[in-house]
């Protein structure tokens, strides 16, 4: 199953610049990610180049960390491609 089609995970998140603008998408380039909580990561992403914040939620820390692993191979490369990662 790809991260986009998991019943538990919100993708693609919504991202945030700074608060105050919102959108939702995969467009744009994975920046970095880094976990906040045991189960919720942030996510950074670079579009048009400003940069945009998401946190994504996970349904356990197991997961969370599952799917860290799988997005740092990924960081500098096209968000969209995070969506396609199986689990």
């Amino acid at each position: 199953m790809r991260l986009k089609e998991h019943p538990k995970i919100q993708w693609p998140p919504r991202w945030s610049e700074g608060g105050e603008r919102s959108i939702r998408g995969e467009d744009g380039i994975l920046r970095d990610v880094d976990f906040i909580e045991p189960s919720k990561l942030l996510l950074c992403n670079e579009m048009d180049g400003r940069i945009y914040f998401a946190e994504l939620y996970c349904f356990n820390s197991a997961f969370a960390f599952r799917l860290h692993e799988k997005l740092k191979p990924i960081v500098g490369r096209p968000i969209r491609e995070a969506g396609e990662l199986n689990f």
